[in-house]
């Protein structure tokens, strides 16, 4: 997972872009798909937001949860509902709207930005990193309020900030993003209009068109779990879909948390399981959201990534020595970015300019320059930060030692010695002493090549039948190796946990027992034995555990692997697992 500037992570503010603009940048010629509507003549540099920042401390506003802003109400959420609806409301032609914001990561595969398709690219994908201009429509709107909710509103709009949904606690979705309708507080008075968290409605009469062939295009908004009677949104069906992936929610934040250590570690095993599991559950397989061309205009989309930044910034704070990846890996291209292109921290992130003061002099002219993951490394540069992220001025490992508080509190055990647990993740977060532990992981891998034609997909490890784990494969991108790892020392064997066996019992438990079931995008079964790549792995981890509650446990580097035969099991109803408690975390 390479930090990018993302459609999530730089709130691009309004009328300070277009104040700092000044020559148009050249880009290549438009592919023959691209709409030249949405070719902007000068481009728009991503700065961030300047309002609500202390001026004393220089401490910017926090992202919020979601569900922690919709609770409270008031002025702040207002405006977020009102900036949003008025945002779907912006002509599609403006590269400002939601629709034209949106489509930089998938369809309708146009330019933006002044920065076009080119040779070598691929035109049937995005430019495809994730942001959102919130604040200054906030600003604007706050600005209409009459004298005596003028102060109120005003300073509101400046504090605002793209919220975010913690999914990894509360695996549901946002109340809010359920509501069919929203009562607000608009400048002229209270209002009710159609809440923007549960749909966009697209302005096109023929959304087809640039879109592909997906069934998607037969709707004329983004849909949510659809079923028969014309529901296109079944919030109930989406939430058991959470639900049933809550383990691997909660359990595999953590996991990353504490087991993966270096920046190049964490982009390769990294939070994308999770993050691939939320596009999947939250509107089902043939919800917007599942299918990566279309997903960035369903409204959740913004409430996700977010929270992928708030991991990963949490990620980085704790390994302040690790925080940003120095290898580089060639790219598989992406409509602004050849194939093969040599990808590193200092390459650019297409179409994302820069502000206009890191810009070089040519002459008379003003060449912009696009951001690199190196300069979007910190978030606190675009105007912004979360709750669980101290002061900058603080001592790097001060700052670490705070965040690790966080995580356990957020995501871990807080039982303490006991062994008792209140949320599934595993005994990793329980604190102890003496000596060093078992932790048990099975791991699997696959070469998506060999899935094309069938992604999404979903590969799950079962035991008996029961679902333990999976692995959630979207539809881009469409070749590499994909691995995930989980954990299994707590399954339950007769009257005990894996991890009360000894070593030889474990390993030959889990060789004999574990089988693996492919779904793909139908729905439908995929035969592993057509699925060459596909591999299983057990793995025995020791560590240390953590000795106070800013702590982690400590993995000495030692991992002794054994291979698994693969086996198909095409599991049972996943409800089981999950209500009969056959198979469970302690």
């Amino acid at each position: 997972m390479r930090r990018t500037a993302s459609l999530c992570m730089v709130a691009v503010a309004l009328p300070w872009a277009a104040a700092q603009s000044t020559t148009p940048a050249s880009s290549p010629p438009s592919s023959p798909s691209s709409s030249p509507a949405l070719a902007s003549a000068t481009p728009i540099p991503v700065i961030g937001v300047r309002t609500g920042i202390d001026k004393v401390t220089g401490k910017p506003p926090a992202r919020l949860n979601i569900n922690g802003l919709w609770a409270k109400g008031g002025a702040q959420w207002h405006l977020y509902i009102l900036a949003l609806s008025e945002l779907q409301a912006l002509n599609e032609t403006n590269e400002l709207s939601y629709f034209a914001v949106a489509g930089i990561h998938g369809y309708p595969h146009s330019a933006w930005n002044g920065v076009g398709h080119v040779d070598g690219a691929p035109s049937n994908r995005g430019f495809c990193p994730h942001g959102q201009i919130l604040v200054a429509r906030a600003v604007d709107i706050a600005s209409r309020y009459p004298p005596d909710l003028l102060p109120e509103y005003m300073a509101a709009a400046e504090s605002l900030r793209q919220p975010y949904w913690d999914w990894a606690m509360n695996p549901a979705l946002p109340v809010a993003a359920t509501r069919l309708n929203m009562t607000v507080q608009a400048p002229e008075g209270r209002r009710v209009i159609p809440n923007p968290l549960y749909t966009y409605k697209f302005q096109r009469l023929k959304v087809e068109e640039g879109f592909g062939d997906s069934a998607l295009t037969h709707y004329p908004q983004t849909i949510r779990c659809s079923r028969s009677g014309g529901v296109l949104n079944d919030a109930n069906e989406s939430n058991e879909g959470l639900l049933l992936a809550a383990r691997d929610l909660t359990g595999s934040v953590y996991d990353v948390f504490t087991r993966v250590t270096t920046y190049d570690g964490m982009s390769s095993s990294s939070f994308e399981n999770a993050h691939n599991l939320i596009h999947l559950r939250a509107g089902c397989n043939n919800g917007t959201m599942a299918d990566i061309n279309w997903s960035a205009f369903e409204p959740l989309f913004m409430l996700h990534h977010c929270n992928v930044d708030r991991l990963v910034a949490m990620w980085q704070t704790i390994y302040y020595n690790n925080s940003m990846f120095t290898s580089s890996a060639l790219s598989g291209g992406q409509f602004g970015t050849p194939a093969n292109t040599v990808i590193t921290a200092d390459s650019p992130l297409k179409p994302f300019f820069r502000a206009p003061s890191a810009a070089t002099t040519n002459g008379n002219s003003t060449l912009l320059e696009f951001h690199t993951s190196n300069t979007v490394a910190n978030v606190s540069v675009f105007g912004y930060t979360y709750p669980e992220l101290p002061d900058w001025s603080l001592p790097a490992e001060t700052r670490a030692e705070q965040v690790r508080a966080k995580v356990n509190a957020l995501y871990g055990d807080m039982a303490g010695d006991d062994g008792a647990t209140t949320l599934e993740t595993g005994p990793l977060n329980r604190m102890g002493k003496g000596t060093t532990r078992d932790y048990w992981v099975v791991e699997m891998s696959v070469e998506r090549g060999e899935l094309v034609g069938r992604l999404p997909a979903t590969v799950s490890l079962f035991i008996r039948g029961e679902s333990i784990g999976r692995m959630t494969l979207l539809g881009m991108p469409c070749e590499g190796v994909a691995r995930e790892s989980v954990p299994v020392q707590d399954i339950r064997v007769g009257n005990g946990t894996l991890k009360d066996l000894d070593r030889e019992s474990v390993v030959g438990y889990l060789k004999r027992e574990v089988g693996v079931g492919i779904k793909g995008a139908d729905g439908e079964e995929v035969s592993v034995g057509n699925v060459p790549s596909l591999g299983v792995v057990v793995l025995d981890m020791e560590y240390a555990p953590r000795t106070n509650l800013s702590s982690f446990p400590v993995f000495n580097g030692k991992v002794t692997r054994w291979p698994v035969e693969v086996r198909q099991d095409l599991g049972v109803n996943e409800t089981r697992s999950l209500r009969r408690g056959v198979v469970r975390w302690k």
